[in-house]
């Protein structure tokens, strides 16, 4: 039979382990709520940087994968009623595009909502890099399979602001040492990006792209590597290409 002792020290262990359940399960919760939303979204960017990202973008088969990522000069607004709020911050990203390796260096915009207690990204950790890449790929893609009339959209000439139908205009664009009629006359065409270098500002982009261009011309074989410059300018959540395409 328990003594009154045995008893005290019985419920002083249940005392200690439910205090535990407590911190560990309902702690955090508790204590995010008392130091408010703007420290719980930068404690989740602070987890990016250490667990890194893979995300997927749309139309493009390979995910935007981190190998190094760090948010810094971070500031967050949470809208009126407390359900949603931005990032605005610095971003420093190392990372890849499938065989395409991806560096960036500047301003990134993190819409955050949310979501059964806990704070999430609405479009991704880094939705404005990922619209750049998006922007790179669908024009390597266009080059390689031939398609002027996405290089155009891209350009945000197709349709102009009076949908007129400016775009690549006359072949006077080019890729490298090319003209762009070359490049598209080109059989068995493969364009390869090695490496895109960003810098991403509040509404514009500047990106440097090495490149690796193949493929048959009638009189000649064509096998060019260079480097070419682009800015990019954003239009609600996309970049479009400034000019026309080169």
């Amino acid at each position: 039979m328990r003594s009154t002792a045995d008893w005290s020290r019985l419920g002083g262990i249940l005392i200690a382990a439910t205090a535990f359940v407590m911190v560990a399960v309902v702690g955090p919760r508790v204590l995010g709520l008392a130091a408010g939303p703007e420290a719980e979204i930068i404690t989740a960017l602070k987890r990016f940087e250490k667990e890194g990202i893979s995300l997927p973008l749309a139309g493009v088969a390979p995910e935007l994968t981190s190998r190094e990522l760090h948010y810094a000069r971070i500031t967050v607004r949470v809208e009126p009623g407390g359900q949603r709020a931005e990032v605005l911050a610095t971003l420093d990203f190392t990372g890849s595009l499938g065989d395409t390796q991806v560096s960036s260096l500047g301003v990134e915009q993190v819409p955050f909502v949310l979501q059964d207690g806990d704070w999430k990204p609405e479009r991704g950790e880094v939705p404005r890099l990922a619209a750049v890449v998006v922007a790179l790929e669908a024009r390597r893609r266009a080059l390689e399979q031939g398609d002027p009339a996405t290089l155009a959209r891209l350009s945000g000439l197709m349709g102009g602001e009076d949908g007129g139908s400016e775009g690549v205009d006359g072949g006077s664009e080019g890729v490298g040492e090319l003209s762009l009629d070359t490049v598209l006359a080109l059989k068995k065409r493969s364009y390869r990006a090695g490496a895109w270098f960003l810098r991403l500002e509040r509404d514009e982009a500047v990106a440097t792209e090495h490149w690796h261009l193949q493929g048959d011309l009638p009189s000649r074989p064509v096998d060019l590597r260079g480097e070419s410059r682009h800015r990019l300018l954003r239009r609600g959540q996309e970049f479009l290409f400034s000019s026309a395409l080169r």
